[in-house]
């Protein structure tokens, strides 16, 4: 109590559960009203998939629980871009930065109309750039709509060969042929005012980064 520090960064020795220390930590900080920002500290160096399980499980559920300011990942083995990457991911599933798209997509099924994967994959490859803007992803008309939640924007399989899009709940083109429809997609992105080039975003990202 009564310190000036800046932030505080939370780690823990080896042999320990993060998951409870870290909750013992916050609830100390809570019951002496101190609210100085606390930014989980990961030193780990693994291989990717390892890496990002653990971190995920270890301080997403921190940070889904509001405890918690930022995270800082040490992993001298992996690339800077992937550990920032990974870190902002983090941050985004968590609820806490919004720096990319957001995608809602159901699980393939025997009424999927079209490769889900591959589509996912080439839709998020032309529109991954769009902080704040969430796109459903769906395999088909008869729970699609249902299940797209708050998307901004729906893909949707209406037929075989065919996508309908929505814009929120609502149906506004029907029945565009699968080759046409990510273009289709992003067209209705920029009618709408939401799309950002991305040279512009990622202007604006190294500014924030310089700052």
């Amino acid at each position: 109590e009564g310190n000036d520090a800046v932030m505080l960064l939370l780690n823990t020795p080896d042999g320990v559960s993060r998951v409870h220390a870290s909750r013992r930590v916050f609830e100390f900080l809570k019951s002496k009203e101190i609210a100085t920002p606390v930014i989980h500290h990961v030193v780990m160096d693994a291989p990717r998939d390892e890496l990002v399980l653990t971190v995920g499980s270890q301080v997403g559920c921190s940070l889904v629980d509001g405890n918690g300011d930022g995270i800082l990942i040490e992993s001298p083995s992996n690339e800077l871009e992937f550990v920032r990457t990974t870190s902002f991911g983090l941050l985004q599933g968590s609820r806490m930065r919004n720096t990319k798209t957001e995608y809602v997509s159901c699980p393939s099924c025997g009424r999927t109309l079209f490769d889900l994967q591959t589509v996912t994959a080439e839709i998020a490859e032309a529109t991954g750039h769009l902080p704040g803007v969430t796109i459903a992803v769906m395999g088909c008309i008869v729970n699609g709509p249902g299940e797209m939640a708050d998307a901004d924007f729906g893909y949707v399989g209406g037929a075989p060969g065919k996508i309908d899009l929505y814009v929120g709940k609502e149906l506004v083109r029907k029945g565009i042929p699968s080759a046409e429809a990510c273009q289709g997609l992003i067209d209705l992105i920029k009618e709408h005012d939401r799309w950002v080039d991305p040279a512009e975003v990622e202007e604006e990202e190294e500014t924030k980064v310089a700052a």
